[in-house]
Order: structure tokens, then sequence, then C-alpha cells
């Protein structure tokens, strides 16, 4: 069954994105981390390049139009109205507002980012009703009883 994991009120989104991008990939899945527009793929690149001094997480940038997501170990970073047909093992980390339900091949395992302005958590609320409706899993964590560490 399709399981959304939404992660709310994170005050560093993007520290907490990197963090959460190497521990999926450490475990061999798939991550395609999919960011609001190319100046938010070109920043998180850089963010993974780094924000661990001790590690790197091999990635490269998705354009619209490229072939299917291999089924490797990998880490894309991408954006657009385009979804991308993935595989079924790959684990999206949205940082947008896309709806992943609605993916020419839905996703079975979607992280959710959400930082803790209003209007985001707002765009959140609407996914979480939206995976609901699709028959996902939902499960939440605020992050606000936690250092997001």
């Amino acid at each position: 069954m399709a399981i959304t994991t939404f992660y709310t009120h994170l005050t560093d989104l993007t520290g907490f994105a990197c963090r959460l991008t190497q521990k999926v990939y450490s475990t061999g899945q798939n991550v395609l981390v999919w960011l609001p527009d190319e100046e938010s793929v070109q920043q998180f690149d850089q963010a993974l390049w780094s924000f661990n001094p001790i590690s790197f997480i091999p990635h490269e940038i998705w354009l619209s139009g490229q072939d299917e997501l291999a089924d490797l170990p990998i880490v894309l970073l991408s954006c657009g109205s385009e979804l991308p047909k993935i595989s079924e093992s790959s684990i999206i980390i949205n940082l947008d507002d896309i709806f992943w339900c609605d993916a020419p091949q839905p996703p079975q395992r979607v992280l959710e980012l959400v930082s803790a302005d209003l209007d985001s958590l707002a765009a959140a609320r609407q996914r979480f009703r939206t995976y609901r409706k699709a028959g996902y899993i939902i499960e939440h964590y605020d992050m606000r009883k936690k250092d997001g560490k």
C-alpha cells in the first residue's frame, strides 16, 4: 500500500531535506527530490555538495523530457509540471505543491516536507486530504516536538 509521510513545521527545510536525502539514499533506494522551480533545484544541488563536509551524496538533475528514472540507487533533483514516470521502489521527497498521487505512475512512498509558515501548512493540509482520498496511508511527524536532526 502507498504511504505518504508528512514532516511539518520544519524550521530548516533545506538542512532537513539534505539529511533525509542522505538517509534514504543510504538504504540503496532511488530518491527523487522534487522542488518548486529551477532556482530551487540549483540551490538544493549546492546544498547537497556542502551540507556534510565528510560525506557526499551522488546526484543528478533530471530534466523534463528525459527517459524514465533508472532502477539504480541514485538521487535525482527536478522540478516542473511534467511528472516523470518512476519505478515503484523510488522514494519521492516533495518540496513543492505537486500531488504525487496524480502522477502517471503514482509512487508507493512520498515524503512531504513542510515549513512552518501558514501558506505552506495550508497547502500541505490540501495534499494530506488528497492523498488520503487516493488511498494512501498517511503518517505525520510534527517537527516542533523534535529538534529536526
